[in-house]
């Protein structure tokens, strides 16, 4: 069976059917004189074992645990249902908080207040939305697996620090670092020890390096989440 087929059979995009063939959840047959892959009734199986998975929000690492290391399916499904709870009460915070900020009229000279009642509630057990999520998606909109190499970049991100560190070396080196030696530039050069040659080239150095991070944090998440959605049809 071919790839569209396959992709057919399970309720999924072709383009979905070989993002979970570059993670190793399914790994059907190629032929010797032929460049075509080969699906079976076996890999329509799993395929709709991954978008069951998915349809409850389960990481690829731990579908993984179940398809490939054979881990009791319900030992894994306790932990994610212990996770879906934490998710819930982060987002049933950030919605109270939303809604007294609204309420309230929110304005910037507000800000330290809602602070303090942030760490006031989350003294008292209430859980918001994390910064970290937000590094995971610099890391996933990256595009680093192209330069690295899928099998290098897939044992390179297989933990959730390693994907955090990345996006903090991506975010480091295409926004703090140029708009840091951009701003020193303008200082040096105002104060007459600094070059307008120098300054002029970190001006386009910054300007290219943001301006590819907003694209990529920008259209590129725009195209990560309808892929999002792919994968988990």
């Amino acid at each position: 069976m071919k790839i569209s087929e396959a992709a057919g059979a399970a309720g999924l995009d072709v383009s979905s059917v070989r993002f979970y063939e570059r993670k190793g959840l399914i790994n059907p047959d190629r032929g010797e004189d032929s460049n075509y892959r080969d699906y079976t009734s076996e890999d329509i199986r799993r395929l709709k074992k991954i978008v069951l998975f998915r349809k409850i929000d389960m990481s690829i690492e731990d579908i993984k645990k179940i398809l490939i290391e054979d881990r009791d399916a319900n030992e894994i499904l306790y932990l994610q249902m212990e996770k879906l709870e934490q998710d819930k009460q982060k987002i049933e915070g950030s919605i109270k908080l939303c809604r007294k900020m609204m309420d309230e009229g929110y304005k910037d000279e507000d800000t330290d207040k809602y602070i303090a009642y942030v760490s006031e509630e989350e003294s008292k057990g209430q859980r918001f939305s994390d910064l970290l999520p937000v590094l995971d998606q610099i890391s996933l909109n990256s595009g680093v697996e192209k330069i690295v190499g899928y099998p290098l970049f897939i044992s390179l991100m297989s933990s959730t620090v390693s994907r955090r560190l990345l996006a903090v070396a991506i975010f480091i080196g295409m926004v703090l670092f140029p708009i840091t030696e951009l701003v020193l530039s303008v200082i040096k050069l105002l104060n007459g020890r600094g070059s307008l040659f120098v300054t002029v080239i970190w001006v386009f150095y910054t300007f290219m390096l943001v301006s590819f991070f907003v694209n990529m944090m920008g259209i590129r998440a725009k195209i990560s989440q309808r892929k999002r959605k792919e994968y988990t049809l």
